[in-house]
């Protein structure tokens, strides 16, 4: 009797034990949503990466601008200016080889375009060239991530480079994040987040600086679009969310992002100058 009763204590405790003890690799114990948190070594990791790619080019002592938790290149500081030549050829190339010298730049660097130099998660097969123009003796190309089966938001996940015609870099800008898993769908109800829009009022400032306001009166002003990744920085951190962007208004329109999973509101965009 007395060891049926330890081996039924033995079975509460486990069924009791707290959430994610003991079941790390399972579906119901991922987190959600994943997030990216900075660290003083993955700054570091990202500067080392940087300063090793600058020496190649008989550049040291310059510190470069990364982007808040993502810690990937915001700008390249004015000391680089024509010096980062990433073609061998001395004379001015077309559009062809300038895409293809850029190509190369990624797949020989995708550390320091993503911010994991340790990992280089991220490579070419995850990005689109979604523009490519030409500006008197520069180049100008904008990829987008797509290692996500749904867009990523938020000015997040895009990577623009410029080159001139000689193949000097002169612009790197890139806001790739991490390819996190996130559930493939949905689990709010969409009529229940038009409902939670209705009667909503935004407010905004018209060109005379007066306050206005707009408040939503009719279902047929609610649109809920398409699935997408959210990423949402808060301090030190970046929680990737997968939601719902929903259109709010007529003639002034307004997007509310909910997360699909948990519904929770995660922001809102103004969509109108004022």
């Amino acid at each position: 009797m007395k060891i049926i009763t330890i081996i039924l204590c033995g079975l509460l405790l486990a069924a009791c034990a707290a959430p994610g003890q003991g079941t790390a690799n399972t579906p119901q114990a991922q987190q959600y949503p994943p997030v990216i948190v900075d660290s003083d070594a993955r700054q570091k990791a990202a500067q080392d990466a940087w300063k090793s790619f600058l020496e190649q080019y008989g550049i040291s002592g310059v510190v470069i601008e990364l982007e808040p938790v993502l810690n990937t290149p915001r700008s390249l500081p004015l000391e680089t200016r024509d010096r980062i030549n990433l073609s061998k050829r001395s004379a001015p190339f077309g559009e062809i080889v300038a895409k293809e010298v850029l190509r190369g730049f990624i797949e020989s660097h995708p550390g320091l375009l993503s911010g994991d130099p340790k990992t280089a998660s991220l490579n070419l097969k995850d990005l689109s060239l979604v523009s490519f123009t030409v500006d008197q003796n520069f180049y100008q190309a904008t990829y987008k991530q797509v290692s996500y089966p749904f867009p990523v938001a938020q000015d997040y996940g895009e990577l623009l480079l410029a080159m001139s015609k000689n193949g000097t870099l002169h612009q790197c800008r890139s806001t790739l994040i991490p390819t996190l898993e996130l559930p493939r769908e949905a689990e709010v109800n969409v009529e229940e987040l038009k409902s939670r829009l209705l009667n909503r009022e935004f407010t905004y400032t018209n060109i005379a600086g007066q306050k206005q306001s707009y408040r939503i009166t009719k279902r047929e002003e609610i649109v809920v679009k398409d699935l997408l990744v959210y990423p949402r920085r808060e301090s030190g951190k970046i929680s990737i969310h997968l939601a719902y962007p929903v259109e709010a208004g007529s003639g002034m329109l307004w997007t509310v992002y909910f997360d699909a999973i948990k519904g929770q509101e995660l922001g809102v965009k103004q969509n109108f100058a004022s």
